[in-house]
């Protein structure tokens, strides 16, 4: 048979824009490896490549265009993957193939539909077949099965048929991981892709029971760790075949059995590569740290989750956050980064819960910059969670997007996710003690914070007694004292800051520097032109502004003021100058085409009126007449040069020959 397997499309939220993940997906290149050991034909589509690739636009059309591409593989059967999510996407790309080729068997699998298998089969007709749980044992009778449906003895499926939906007993978990054939990497496209980094799966399981938390819902509570022997082969394939010596090992709780861990470091070691990896931070000590840092390891990430101890028993991660400096400290000294991932938005999160979690990240912000990442995740329900069995009777829809949810792109998806809180209960939130709009504002002011600087940052901090809480505290109240504050977060941040700082504050000139050197906007709009506007030139070859270029009218001296701030170790003691806090221009910010530098342009009064002007296309008759130069002889010479210049910095950019507006 040929299986026609199609990732999430899975993005996230950063803050600096949407961001796709493009790694290879775990769960069906294992599935793969299995097809091709049962003597079957399979292919991975990957819906992300195509939105990332600009081949297919994210609008409306997406949907329908993933379809066709599936199709085009010319597939007897599909299985799909999703997370609660994106679960719209799946479900209509399903739609889209049921309606263009009825008879082909769609199946679906992975966490969400593990969880709401009857559900999903009793609303969504374009599904099959849900295949639960790890699906490598039940993959290869179920195909020789779902051409007669009989399914009797089969473990682990949720199937259709004539007299309702039905569903046969769990299937075992895959006990020993190493039995499994290595994960099939050659189904994606790894160059195209530009990966100098690939995901591993080192384990499944989880042996806590964190309230808010599916993923012992679908892997279960056994903890199970691949042999050092067969991980490092995995790695080895992985460096011969594609180059590559950087590796993520995919396990939530990669270091709880530490004898595991040190015989993969004992392995691994003599290699070369370098590797990342999730822990508990009550799961590693210093010694561990030592040799993990020693045989490669390179970054960790820590799911703290809050800094509330309260919250920590009332979710039941019971983590001691007495462990949380130390253990920073200690994965510092071994030479690895961390990550700390933070929660806020528990229904039972009172204001007092929330400023601990801020001020732990504050703190960690201080002490730890360059070698510590911190992450504020707005609470997503979950199926199949003590937390939704507790607070299902308080869930709301208000349609905001966060961190993972997919946007709506066809115009009755918000309905559709409004309507049905059990399958799309990741789109919606829990009634809490604190207002949802403080959730909601709190998470984004802190996206926007993680824009500016780790200088600025602390710098900032050291005005509100080094308390994240207290800056962001003092910033709600004084939103909620204006009748209508900005809604956009940057634009909040700046409106505060000019009102309680002052408009002639280098930190304002700060804020706003960096937050239009990192704004996720820029480059995504198409022009600056007024359609509307008239013209006086038709049929002539335009210029513009960049829609990537930022102008920053009458701001301090930035770059200088980042200099200072990055040599002073302590931010309370930083000296600005009286000359540098006196010094005001114009800046003109471009980004890089390749890389996420930004270029810093100082512009004179002159160069800032020509560009403003030309953030409207221009011809080029029109911009001589501006600048005032003849377009003839050498005027001409002139202007061209001018014009080639700001060309080849980037400035401008060409435009199509336009029409004078009723034309």
């Amino acid at each position: 048979m040929r299986v026609a397997f199609v990732d999430n499309l899975l993005l996230e939220q950063r803050p600096d824009g949407y961001h796709f993940d493009l790694q290879p997906h775990l769960g069906l290149i294992s599935l793969l490896a299995v097809l091709q050991q049962g003597g079957h034909q399979g292919t991975l589509i990957d819906p992300k490549l195509e939105v990332s690739s600009g081949r297919m636009p994210m609008d409306v059309s997406l949907y329908e265009n993933i379809a066709e591409l599936v199709l085009a593989s010319q597939p007897d059967v599909v299985g799909m993957t999703s997370l609660g999510c994106n679960f719209m996407a799946t479900a209509k790309i399903a739609a889209h193939l049921k309606h263009r080729s009825p008879e082909l068997p769609v199946l679906l699998g992975g966490p969400h539909a593990s969880i709401l298998d009857l559900p999903v089969l009793q609303r969504f007709p374009q599904f099959d077949l849900v295949v639960r749980g790890e699906a490598e044992l039940t993959l290869l009778p179920l195909l020789d099965r779902l051409s007669s449906r009989r399914f009797s003895g089969l473990r682990g499926i949720t199937h259709r048929s004539a007299h309702g939906v039905h569903r046969t007993p769990d299937a075992p978990l895959v006990s020993d991981l190493d039995t499994l054939p290595p994960a099939d990497y050659s189904h994606y496209p790894v160059a195209e892709a530009g990966l100098s980094l690939l995901r591993v799966e080192a384990g499944r399981g989880c042996p806590f029971a964190c309230t808010f938390c599916s993923t012992a819902s679908f892997f279960g509570r056994r903890y199970r760790l691949k042999s050092a022997e067969q991980l490092c082969a995995e790695l080895d394939r992985l460096h011969e075949t594609y180059g590559i010596s950087h590796f993520a090992l995919t396990h939530d709780l990669f270091t709880v059995n530490k004898a595991k861990v040190r015989e993969f470091c004992e392995a691994v070691t003599p290699r070369g590569y370098t590797w990342t990896c999730s822990a508990r931070m009550d799961c590693v000590d210093s010694e561990l740290l030592g040799i993990m840092g020693q045989a490669g390891c390179r970054s960790i990430y820590y799911g703290v989750e809050t800094g509330s101890p309260r919250m920590q028993k009332e979710v039941a991660k019971r983590l001691d956050l007495s462990l949380f400096r130390p253990t920073l400290e200690a994965t510092r000294r071994a030479g690895m980064e961390a990550i700390a991932s933070f929660i806020t938005g528990y229904p039972q999160e009172t204001a007092e819960d929330q400023e601990m979690t801020l001020d732990l990240i504050g703190e960690a912000w201080n002490r730890h910059a360059g070698t510590l990442t911190t992450q504020l995740h707005l609470l997503t329900p979950e199926p199949g969670t003590e937390l939704l069995d507790q607070y299902r009777d308080q869930l709301e829809y208000d349609g905001h997007i966060s961190d993972f949810n997919l946007p709506a792109l066809e115009a009755d998806d918000a309905n559709i996710t409004r309507n049905d809180s059990e399958i799309f209960v990741n789109h919606h939130y829990y009634r809490s003690v604190l207002p949802r709009q403080r959730h909601v504002l709190v998470t984004s002011l802190y996206r926007t914070l993680c824009r500016l600087s780790r200088d600025v940052q602390r710098h900032l901090l050291a005005r509100y007694d080094n308390s994240l809480s207290a800056l962001i505290t003092d910033l709600l109240s004084w939103a909620g004292a204006h009748t209508d504050p900005p809604s956009d977060a940057a634009e909040l941040l700046q409106a505060y800051g000019a009102d309680r700082w002052g408009a002639e504050d280098y930190l304002l000139s700060l804020v706003r520097y960096l937050l239009a050197a990192s704004d996720p906007v820029r480059g995504a709009c198409g022009g600056r032109a007024d359609p509307s506007e008239s013209r006086t030139d038709t049929a002539q070859p335009l210029m513009q502004l960049s829609p990537r270029a930022t102008m920053l009218r009458d701001i301090h001296a930035c770059p200088e003021i980042l200099d200072v701030l990055s040599a002073t170790p302590a931010p309370e003691t930083a000296e600005v100058s009286a000359e540098l806090r006196a010094r005001r221009g114009h800046y003109l910010l471009l980004p890089g085409d390749v890389d996420l530098t930004v270029r810093n342009l100082t512009i004179s009064g002159d160069s800032v009126r020509l560009l403003t002007f030309l953030e409207t296309p221009r011809s080029r008759p029109e911009i001589a007449r501006h600048i005032g130069v003849e377009d003839s002889g050498s005027g001409a010479e002139v202007l061209g040069e001018l014009l080639d210049h700001l060309l080849d910095l980037g400035v401008l950019r060409r435009g199509e020959p336009h029409l004078t507006a009723g034309v």
